[in-house]
């Protein structure tokens, strides 16, 4: 055994538990003629790896390494030039020096020696690593490149897309596209993660929002982060003045070019908060900072579906959008949304980006747009039980505590994978609330909405289905919106008879500016709550949410969507009873028991009689 030994490490053969594999391709740069382009390599194993003689191939050419030993869990960064990569990594608020080079820019990296042409192909390609002996390590095979072996297997990943890196999902290998993630260029990858909440708040508007997010930004002694799309409420301006003027420190990300540009309002609020002493930047990504969210203390989390402005978080409680928002206490939840704020403002500019003042446009219009009861099961949400429909305004929020689990949803991180699963999950019911929506899905493929194909599916598996789209004129007057998805679910459900019906918002009925909400209710367990729109571009944006698990949550926000549904579809919504059922509908039922009772009495008496 020692003479097999002997002759391997003669030869050069490593034996050890060292696993090396690709963890990032940086193939469609931001850069004019890709001088940035990089590959990162990272040693998982428990052991050092020589890399001489070890080499990356494109099909076309190759690097080779020379002498050079890689330490447990270290990354190797091989840039095509070093100093386009370092000059680019600083502008994004990393600090990184490239360990090699394939085009030599810089007289500090060593540059590596190349056989035949090796560049990055942006419509596909191959990234292949082999070791010393010229076997496959791993690969990376992505667009229209093609690869046969064991190092990857099935279909590859898609397009590249500019300014995104693909990135290896942790040390997961399966050789498959389901390792890897598309993210913006440097920002670490977060996983998706369950965590126990003790409390939660959950809140709607235009009804309560205001009221309970300035209650919960009294509370703040430590810090707040904030990242929203856009900040035009100068009421909550004034919350945050109030917080940074006694202590509490402040930072804010904001959309550096929303659609149409910054307004005016959002300028005044930004000047007034940094004279206050909050500290804000801009986000300045290749695509839309869209999160929703903030971090207090490090104790608690709101997440939100709407914006700070007038119409999504409205001091007149009588006129906004509809949109959710919830507020979880967690220590561990706090910690990984203050990591993912931490990384994305650390990116952000102090100056707004060239082009971000412009006219705004009406899409960019519509984007603008006391003490917490109830315990247990929520209550109905009217203090008049025998009022037809509630009044905008009159829903309160809801407090709960106890048995409350919490999953982040990020975008481009891992949305698209837990809201998928969530729907395919699915065994009862399921309630769509959607601000903006596409049937068709074009990203690099063309293809259908996977969410929406995940409800048809829920549908055919017995589930009922129901999905209430917004009716501005913006979501409806293209070929691919809010009206197509209603026309197509519609058309499936009619063509196979299931209990799947979706509807545009009445918004006159429900007396809402518009449906801004991006949400969900899965079987009255599970609810979603995010930014994220269920459009293909919404995958690359940073789209922040949560999945919450809670029956007494789920069933308050299922009685709001129900109301909505109902005001929609009866120009009445009936309000709900605990069990989720309509009032009717449960008098109804205690009717036909109270009915069947009395004839039961009647018969025996009868009988009785008869015999008698």
């Amino acid at each position: 055994m020692a003479l097999i030994l002997l002759f391997f490490c003669f030869y050069g053969f490593e034996i050890s538990d060292a696993k090396v594999l690709i963890t990032e391709v940086y193939a469609d740069t931001l850069m004019k003629g890709e001088p940035d382009e990089f590959i990162v390599l990272e040693n998982f194993g428990d052991s050092a790896v020589n890399l001489e003689g070890w080499s990356i191939s494109d099909g076309e050419g190759e690097i080779i390494f020379p002498d050079f030993v890689v330490q447990p869990h270290q990354k190797v960064y091989v840039a095509r030039e070093a100093e386009a990569f370092e000059r680019q990594a600083l502008d994004f608020g990393v600090a990184v020096r490239a360990d090699f080079e394939y085009e030599n820019s810089s007289e500090e990296v060593p540059n590596l020696q190349t056989r035949g042409v090796f560049a990055l192909r942006n419509k596909g390609d191959e990234v292949i690593l082999r070791d010393k002996g010229g076997e496959v390590v791993d690969a990376v095979i992505f667009g229209d490149a093609k690869f046969n072996g064991d190092a990857w297997r099935g279909a590859p990943l898609q397009r590249p897309v500019e300014g995104m890196v693909f990135k290896r999902k942790g040390g997961k290998d399966t050789n498959t596209r389901r390792d890897w993630v598309l993210l913006w260029l440097h920002t670490p990858y977060f996983d998706a993660k369950r965590f126990n909440c003790v409390e939660a708040v959950a809140f709607v508007s235009p009804d309560c929002s205001f009221e309970v997010i300035c209650d919960e930004l009294a509370r703040a002694s430590s810090f707040i982060c904030l990242n929203v799309y856009e900040f035009e409420s100068f009421a909550l301006k004034d919350a945050l003045r109030n917080a940074i003027l006694r202590g509490v420190k402040v930072k804010i990300l904001l959309e550096g070019s929303p659609v149409g540009g910054m307004s005016d309002e959002e300028e005044e609020i930004v000047e007034e908060l940094r004279e206050a002493g909050a500290e804000v930047r801009f986000s300045a990504e290749p695509f839309v900072n869209h999160a929703k969210y903030a971090v207090i203390d490090g104790e608690s989390v709101i997440i939100m579906t709407e914006n700070w402005g007038n119409s999504g978080v409205p001091h007149e409680k009588t006129f906004g959008n509809r949109g959710w928002g919830i507020i979880l206490r967690s220590k561990e939840l706090a910690e990984y949304f203050k990591n993912v704020f931490d990384a994305d403002f650390r990116r952000g500019k102090a100056e707004l980006n060239e082009g971000a003042k412009e006219n705004r446009e009406v899409y960019g219009k519509a984007e603008k747009g006391g003490e917490v009861e109830g315990k247990g099961m929520p209550e109905l949400l009217l203090s008049s039980s025998d009022a037809e429909y509630v009044l905008v305004g009159d829903i309160e929020p809801f407090y709960a505590c106890g048995n409350i689990t919490v999953e982040p949803i990020l975008a481009p991180d891992n949305a698209y994978e837990e809201i998928l699963s969530m729907l395919e999950g699915a065994r009862e019911r399921i309630y769509v609330e959607m601000f903006s929506a596409e049937k068709i899905w074009f990203n690099n493929e063309c293809m259908m909405n996977p969410f929406f194909d995940a409800l048809i599916s829920a549908a055919r598996r017995g589930c009922e289905v129901k999905v209430l789209l917004d009716a501005k004129e913006y979501n409806l007057d293209g070929n691919n919106d809010n009206d197509e998805v209603v026309e197509w679910l519609n058309g499936v459900a009619r063509a196979e008879n299931l209990n799947l019906r979706a509807e545009i918002a009445d918004l006159d009925a429900l007396g809402l500016l518009k449906i801004h909400n991006k949400g969900a209710i899965i079987d009255g367990q599970k609810v979603l709550i995010s930014s994220l729109n269920w459009k293909s571009c919404s995958l690359h944006n940073r789209e922040a949410g949560v999945i919450v698990e809670s029956e007494p949550v789920a069933r308050y926000y299922e009685q709001v969507f129900m109301h909505d549904w109902n005001l929609t579809v009866k120009g009445g919504g009936e309000i709900l009873h605990p069990s989720g059922k309509t009032m009717s509908e449960e008098w109804g039922k205690i009717f036909y028991i109270a009915l069947t009772f009395v004839i039961t009495v009647v018969i025996f008496l009868l009988i009785k009689r008869y015999r008698g």
